[in-house]
């Protein structure tokens, strides 16, 4: 069994990280540092392995459920990305039910994960900060972020501006002559809520529409979510929404049409990621598509920095595009 870094570094005064990258056998590490850990690991009846076999070679990639398209959509690419560095992955689903992120996170760490990526994780809820994946770091394991970040965020990350998003979606309906138009939230724990509503706020006022609280509807993150959530809009008599997710818009979508009306010809709703599901509703979604594809080259980008010369990437930031479909239209006193 190897011996645990805490072990090596009390023993030999070093932080646990330089005891990972000697292990590890990567750069970074003066010589006569290196070799007073490996006395040490020889001391505690550890045999020194090639560098090549050191790690294990797999990237952990941590989502929540894989019932919201997105996520499976991120780390099927961002595995595409990955494999094109000759890095292996391997997909972590986490739930409240089953395998908590928690438990994946120590279980990386036992088998020596050469990174990790976690996917809108804990940390994307308010008060919950980011000591777990610096420990990551501390460890010497290359680890980002993706989605969910709070502005403060301190560990490589990489993430959808969903403020800019809002405010893009907002200018879409405004232009379309809206002058009431909702925003369509999951909890407001969560960064993401407090961003879409950052953004959406900003844009109403730039606008010069008097929209209220009324017409921001808390939710959950799902179908069922949109569906329950749009009913407060429409009773607020909201002519356009935009929402978090596209299947929070798809809810809402049946929202409308169980109220007895039609989108877009009495409502218009813009969703938020840009899944293939929204070319297939009917109308197809009017979306903030994210750029899935140069996020994930720049997650893989970011665990290959870390690997090879330890260093810590900025978190980055990328603008969502509008996707134009038939959820959105003109407002109906426009017409």
């Amino acid at each position: 069994m190897r011996p645990k870094l805490q072990e090596v570094a009390a023993l030999t005064g070093v932080s646990e990280a330089t005891v990972s990258r000697v292990m590890n056998a990567r750069p970074g590490v003066a010589e006569p540092t290196r070799r007073l850990v490996l006395d040490a690991l020889s001391d505690l009846g550890y045999r020194e392995v090639p560098a090549s076999s050191a790690r294990s070679g797999v990237v952990g990639i941590i989502t929540p459920e894989l019932e919201n398209p997105i996520f499976p959509l991120l780390a099927q690419t961002i595995e595409s990305r990955l494999a094109r560095h000759g890095i292996m992955s391997v997909v972590c689903p986490s739930t409240s039910e089953t395998i908590h992120e928690d438990d994946y996170l120590d279980h990386l760490v036992d088998i020596d994960a050469a990174g990790i990526v976690v996917v809108n994780g804990r940390y994307a809820q308010a008060g919950i900060g980011y000591e777990p994946y610096e420990r990551m770091l501390d460890k010497g394991i290359p680890t980002v972020l993706v989605n969910g970040i709070f502005p403060d965020c301190t560990v490589p990350a990489v993430s959808i501006d969903v403020a800019a998003a809002a405010q893009s979606g907002v200018q879409h309906l405004a232009r379309l002559g809206h002058t009431k138009i909702g925003c369509l939230i999951g909890p407001r724990r969560y960064s993401t809520s407090q961003l879409l509503v950052e953004g959406y706020e900003k844009a109403v006022a730039a606008a010069g529409l008097k929209n209220g609280s009324h017409l921001i509807s808390e939710t959950l993150f799902t179908l069922e979510g949109g569906h329950a959530g749009m009913a407060k809009l429409l009773e607020a008599g909201a002519t356009g929404v935009i929402a978090g997710g596209d299947l929070m818009a798809i809810g809402a979508i049946g929202a409308v049409h169980a109220w007895g009306a039609s989108v877009p010809d009495d409502v218009s709703i813009i969703g938020l990621d840009g899944t293939p599901i929204a070319a297939l509703t009917d109308p197809a979604l009017t979306t903030m598509r994210q750029p899935v594809d140069r996020m994930s080259a720049a997650v893989a980008s970011m665990i290959v920095a870390q690997t090879t010369d330890g260093s810590r990437p900025r978190p980055q930031l990328f603008r969502a595009e509008l996707v134009v479909g038939g959820s959105a239209a003109q407002a109906p006193k426009a017409r």
